[in-house]
C-alpha cells in the first residue's frame, strides 16, 4: 500500500481535523506565486513570519523545514520545504530542489515526531498526529515533474503518509 493518497479539490478549504499544509518555497522571502500566493492572502500572519525567517537565515535554511501557525485555524500548521534560495525564473536545477526536498521531508520528519515539538512562534503537542497534506509541490513554478517528486514522497513509505491535493 502506497503512503501517497490522491484528492481532487482545494486544499485551502476550512477542516475540521488537524493537519500540516506543506509546500515547497524559496529562501527570498517571496510567496509570490503559486499556492503560496493563494497562502499569503489567506494567512499573512503566516507570510509575515516566513519574511523574517527567510531575513534571518536566507539560503542557510536550504533543505530545512519550518512550522509556522496559520493564526487564524486552530487545527493548521503550515511546513514550509525550503527548497530553493530564488523563487521564479531564478530557482535551483531540479536535482537541487529534489535534493533539498528529500532532506526538507525528513527535517519535518524528525520535527513532527518530537513529543510537544515547539515552533519558534508557539507550542503545538503531538504534531504526529497531524494530518499531512499537500498539492503537488515543485511541479509549478519550480517546473520539477511530479513523478520525480512523487518518489521522494514515496521513499518515506513507514514513516510519513502524505495526502496529495490535485486540481
Amino acid at each position: 500500500m502506497s503512503n501517497l493518497q490522491y484528492i481532487k479539490g482545494n486544499i485551502l478549504k476550512l477542516k475540521n481535523y488537524p493537519h500540516i499544509l506543506i509546500h515547497s518555497c524559496n529562501c527570498d522571502g517571496s510567496w509570490g506565486g503559486g499556492i503560496a500566493y493563494q497562502m499569503s492572502i489567506r494567512y499573512p500572519h503566516s507570510e509575515r513570519d516566513y519574511v523574517q525567517i527567510c531575513e534571518e537565515s536566507g539560503s542557510d535554511l536550504l533543505g530545512k523545514c519550518v512550522l509556522i501557525p496559520s493564526y487564524s485555524e486552530d487545527n493548521l500548521i503550515i511546513a514550509c520545504l525550503f527548497t530553493s534560495s530564488l523563487g521564479g525564473s531564478g530557482h535551483g536545477s531540479k536535482e537541487s530542489i529534489l535534493k533539498y526536498t528529500k532532506d526538507a521531508l525528513e527535517d519535518m520528519y524528525n520535527l513532527i515526531n518530537i513529543p510537544d515539538a515547539v515552533t519558534k512562534y508557539g507550542g503545538v503537542s503531538q504534531l504526529n498526529n497531524y494530518k499531512l497534506e499537500m498539492p503537488m509541490i515543485n511541479s509549478g513554478i519550480f517546473g520539477v515533474p511530479w513523478e520525480l517528486t512523487e518518489q521522494e514522497l514515496l521513499s518515506f513509505k513507514g514513516k510519513m503518509e502524505f495526502t496529495v491535493y490535485q486540481l
